[in-house]
């Protein structure tokens, strides 16, 4: 099983695991995910990108 870093969001420690041990807020990985030229997920992010930017710029 691989573990990573995860970083709580409400105060910022680090811990190993889903919930801060030290507040109780959920905890996330705070690094990006692995970059990769093959992505499948990269016209789906690009459109949800133009509808946030339409619905900003009204």
């Amino acid at each position: 099983m691989k573990s990573l870093m995860r970083r709580c969001g409400a105060c910022s420690r680090y811990s190993l695991v889903e919930k801060c041990p030290k507040c109780g807020a959920a905890t996330v990985v705070p690094i990006p995910p692995r970059y990769s030229p093959e992505d499948r997920y990269s016209g789906y992010r690009k459109r949800m990108r133009e509808i946030w930017e339409a619905e900003q710029h009204g």
